[in-house]
C-alpha cells in the first residue's frame, strides 16, 4: 500500500518540514555557502552588494529558517479544523427538481373527521353524544360531528341523503332497513367491526336483519320488541277478582264485550296508529301465530282463520279501541286507568310498571307471552357505514368503541333498550327471566321469515293501510279487498 494512499496531504507537507527542519539543524557552519556562492542581492540585509557587513551570519539564517518553519508546521496543523464542516450545520440536499430546501419540521397527524347521523329523539340523542365524549380518549384521532334525525321521517331523510351523494359517514337505522340500502349499493361492510366474540354473541333475529350476500352490513346496537301491558285494576273490574289476562281471539273478544257493556269510557285496547309493528305485535299476541308469515301465507290469511278473527274483533268492537298518536299517549292510557291494555315498547313498558311496582289491584303488569313463539318482531337498531366514506377505518373503530357491552349496558340503564349481546343475559344478570323457558329455537334466536331487500316497502305499504283503518277510513271489507293488491305491489316492488 503507498504512503500517500493513507496519510492527507497536509500530513503528508508536515512530514517534509520535519524533515528540512532536521537537516538545517544538522547541517555545521563550515558547510553553509560563502558569498560567492549566493551570489544575489537577496542575500545581504542592507549595505552594499558585496560588503562583508551586509553578509548574514550564518546562525542568525539558521535561526530565522527554524522560525519559519514552526510558523510552517502550525498552519498545517490548524489547517484540517479550518476545512472541517461545522458540526451545527443541516446537510442540505438539492432536490432533484430545483434548488435545494430548508428541512421542514414534521406536524402532528391531523384527526379524522367523520359524520354520525342518529334517528333516536332528543333525549337519547344527547346520551349518544355523551357516550362519545366519555369514551374521546380511545379514539383521540377521531372527531365526531352528531347529526339527529327525526325517527319518524327517518327512512325517507335517509334514502333521500344516499341519493343525493350526502349521507354521513356513520348512521344509525332500523334493522329492517339495512339490506335494502346495502342491496342499493349505499353501504360498506362491517365485517371488521366485530371484534372477538361479538360476532358469536349476537342474537339471530338481529344478526340475520344486517346480513345479505354473505356480509354483514350492520353492527347491532339495540333492540327494543313490543309487549302488552294490562291494568289489573281494569281488567278486575271488567272480568273480575279472578281475571287473569286473555289469552286467545275468545278471551279477547270477551274482554271487548264487557268494556261495551260497562258503559264507561274506559277502552278495551290502546295501540299505536302510526306503527306497523305494534299491530303486528297485536296480532300475534291474539292469534298465537307468527307474525312475519303474513307476505308469504297468501291472501286467504283474512279468511276463515285466527288473524281474520282477530282483525273482525278490531272491526266490531271498534269504539272500544283508542288508536294513540303515540308511545307515551298508549302508556298514558294504560296508567290512568282509561284503558284495560296497552301495546307498547319493552322500554316504554319497563317504565311504566317501574312506576307502579304495587302488587295490588292497580298495578301494571307486562305481558311478554308473544316472545315465547318461534319469532317475535324485535325492532333493532344498527350502526351502518355510507359507501361514499372517505374515513372507513375510523368509522368501523368507532363503532366498535359505541357497541361495546359497556356502552350496551349503559343504555338498558338509561333508556331500557335491550342489550344484543347474548352473555348479558346469563344467570348472573338481571335479565336472566326475560327469556327464561325459551329454547334456542325461540325469541330472539329465529329470523324473520320474511328478510329481503323488499321488506321496508312491505312494511312501509302496510303502515300505510293499517293508518288508514285505525283512522277509520276502511272497514273490513276494504282491509280485504285492498290486501291482495297491495300484496301485487309489494311483489312487483321485489
Amino acid at each position: 500500500m503507498h504512503v500517500q494512499s493513507v496519510f492527507p496531504f497536509h500530513h503528508r507537507r508536515l512530514f517534509s518540514a520535519v524533515r528540512y527542519l532536521r537537516v538545517v539543524r544538522d547541517t555545521p557552519d563550515k558547510a553553509l555557502p560563502k558569498k560567492r556562492d549566493i551570489g544575489c542581492p537577496s542575500c545581504y540585509h542592507g549595505g552594499e552588494k558585496g560588503s562583508e557587513e551586509g553578509w548574514v551570519n550564518p546562525v542568525a539564517r539558521r535561526k530565522s529558517a527554524l522560525w519559519f518553519l514552526l510558523l510552517l508546521l502550525t498552519v498545517l496543523l490548524l489547517s484540517p479544523w479550518f476545512s472541517a464542516p461545522s458540526p451545527t450545520s443541516p446537510e442540505v440536499r438539492e432536490s432533484r427538481g430545483g434548488p435545494a430546501a430548508a428541512a421542514v419540521p414534521v406536524a402532528e397527524k391531523e384527526p379524522v373527521r367523520i359524520r354520525v347521523a342518529a334517528a333516536l329523539n332528543e333525549q337519547e340523542f344527547r346520551f349518544l353524544q355523551k357516550q362519545n365524549d366519555e369514551s374521546a380518549y380511545r379514539h383521540p384521532d377521531i372527531v365526531v360531528e352528531f347529526i339527529r334525525i327525526d325517527p319518524e321521517a327517518a327512512y325517507l331523510q335517509f334514502r333521500e341523503a344516499f341519493r343525493l351523494g350526502e349521507a354521513a359517514d356513520v348512521m344509525l337505522v332500523e334493522n329492517e332497513w339495512i339490506k335494502k340500502f346495502a342491496a342499493s349499493g349505499y353501504l360498506l361492510p362491517v365485517d371488521g367491526a366485530f371484534m372477538g366474540e361479538s360476532l358469536a354473541e349476537q342474537f339471530d333475529a338481529l344478526s340475520a336483519s344486517v346480513k345479505w350476500n354473505d356480509y354483514l352490513w350492520g353492527v347491532p346496537r339495540d333492540f327494543d320488541p313490543y309487549v302488552v301491558v294490562w291494568n289489573l285494576s281494569v281488567l278486575n273490574t271488567l272480568l273480575g277478582d279472578t281475571a287473569v289476562t286473555p289469552q286467545g281471539t275468545a278471551q279477547w273478544r270477551l274482554l271487548a264485550e264487557k268494556s261495551r257493556e260497562s258503559g264507561k269510557a274506559t277502552a278495551w285496547l290502546a295501540i299505536q296508529e302510526s306503527d306497523a309493528f305494534a299491530w303486528l305485535a297485536w296480532l300475534q299476541t291474539v292469534t298465537g301465530q307468527r307474525s312475519d308469515t303474513i307476505w308469504t301465507d297468501g291472501p286467504d290469511i283474512w279468511n276463515g282463520s285466527p288473524r281474520a278473527d282477530a282483525m273482525a274483533l278490531l272491526d266490531q268492537e271498534r269504539q272500544g279501541v283508542h288508536y294513540a298518536a303515540g308511545d307515551a299517549q298508549a302508556a298514558a292510557l294504560v296508567a290512568a286507568g282509561k284503558a284495560a291494555a296497552a301495546v307498547l315498547p319493552y322500554s316504554e313498558a319497563l317504565k311504566l310498571t317501574q312506576k307502579n311496582t304495587d302488587k295490588g289491584a292497580g298495578a301494571i303488569v307486562m305481558d311478554r307471552g308473544a316472545w315465547r313463539q318461534p319469532f317475535h318482531w324485535p325492532r333493532g337498531r344498527s350502526f351502518v357505514v355510507s359507501s361514499r366514506t372517505q374515513a372507513e377505518d375510523a368509522a368501523r373503530k368507532w363503532i366498535e368503541i359505541m357497541t361495546e357491552s359497556g356502552m350496551q349496558q349503559d343504555n338498558v340503564r338509561m333508556f331500557g333498550k335491550l342489550p344484543v349481546y347474548r352473555s348479558m343475559y346469563g344467570p348472573d344478570s338481571i335479565r336472566v327471566s326475560l327469556f327464561s323457558g325459551s329454547s334456542a329455537g325461540t325469541f330472539p334466536n329465529l329470523p324473520p321469515a320474511d328478510d329481503e331487500p323488499s321488506l321496508p316497502d312491505r312494511l312501509s305499504s302496510l303502515l300505510r293501510l293499517w293508518s288508514e283503518w285505525a283512522g277509520g277510513r276502511m272497514t273490513l271489507d276494504d282491509w280485504i279487498r285492498r290486501w291482495p293488491e297491495t300484496s301485487a305491489e309489494l311483489q312487483l316492488n321485489d
